[in-house]
């Protein structure tokens, strides 16, 4: 069970990295790993916006929305990842963002993106 479920996870994340590319940003890191907070799914940049992007895919009709289930005990891992990745990679982006996509998959096949802009803000980032 896990091996489809890790599948499914690999093919989001090249579904979202296929649609950010389209919005004219560049893959910076995939999967960049911060133990032990755990990983960024997709950082992207374009112009001076710099993009942590949360990444989640579903193969069922049942679930509204992947997007709903990042939760706040979620968005405070990635926050906390990002602040690491900020203090490494951070100089030259004037702007960040937390965005989430939802990739729905049906027959194998991606059958829609929601890709929400400013999904979350954290708290440090006032």
């Amino acid at each position: 069970m896990a091996d489809g479920r890790e599948a499914v996870g690999r093919a989001g994340e090249d579904a979202a990295a296929a649609h950010l590319c389209g919005q004219g940003f560049r893959i910076l890191h995939r999967n960049w790993q911060c133990l032990p907070i755990g990983e960024l799914d997709l950082v992207v940049g374009r112009d001076d916006l710099l993009v942590f992007v949360e990444v989640r895919s579903v193969s069922t009709r049942f679930l509204a929305s992947p997007t709903l289930t990042v939760q706040p005990a979620k968005q405070r891992k990635v926050a906390r990842a990002a602040d690491r990745y900020l203090a490494r990679y951070g100089a030259g982006w004037d702007r960040i963002r937390f965005d989430v996509v939802g990739i729905h998959f049906r027959f194998g096949r991606v059958a829609r993106i929601d890709h929400i802009e400013d999904a979350f803000v954290p708290d440090w980032a006032f």
